[in-house]
């Protein structure tokens, strides 16, 4: 398998046998990213957008699926048959310091548990470090343990964070 995900779609193979298939999130999914989101728990909607949104706005679905594959790189994890979003998985970089980006996931709740979110991330941490990051940074409510977990298994560690919220951050390159 290849370090980072090639344009093309490329096949992830979870921990109970089912298969996501990955390949960039493009404009032409919004429909699919929206479904996806509507999808979600309340719960796991408001641990990935900081807030009890019902459905995402028309501004949140252009910000989510414009991805320019530099400056904000996005991938999409769908079922085999690509009728359904299971997973997503961006870095923005930060506008003032290039070297760093702000990396976030989201995985469909009957997929979660399973090694989709632990691939789509290794994968996406490659991928930046390729890209010629130096950091990535993750934001997540103080209450995400699952998050917590998720991030300190692909190596992050708690940077701190104040409040509601907890920063973790990962090293890609040691000056």
């Amino acid at each position: 398998m290849s370090t980072s995900f090639p344009m093309e779609t490329l096949d992830l193979f979870l921990d109970d046998r089912r298969r996501a298939r990955v390949r960039p999130l493009l404009p032409t999914d919004r429909g699919t990213y929206r479904a996806a989101v509507l999808d979600l728990s309340p719960r796991s909607r408001y641990l990935r957008f900081f807030a009890p949104i019902v459905k995402p706005s028309e501004r949140l679905l252009d910000q989510m699926t414009h991805a320019d594959g530099q400056r904000h790189v996005a991938y999409v994890a769908l079922t085999p048959d690509e009728t359904q979003a299971v997973g997503v998985v961006r870095y923005v970089r930060d506008v003032e310091a290039a070297s760093s980006a702000e990396v976030a996931i989201a995985v469909a709740d009957a997929w979660q548990g399973h090694g989709l979110g632990a691939q789509l991330l290794r994968h996406t941490v490659e991928h930046a470090r390729l890209a010629g990051l130096d950091c990535l940074v993750a934001t997540t409510l103080r209450e995400n343990d699952g998050a917590a977990r998720l991030l300190r298994a692909t190596g992050f560690a708690v940077a701190g964070g104040g409040g509601l919220y907890r920063e973790h951050q990962l090293r890609l390159r040691h000056h």
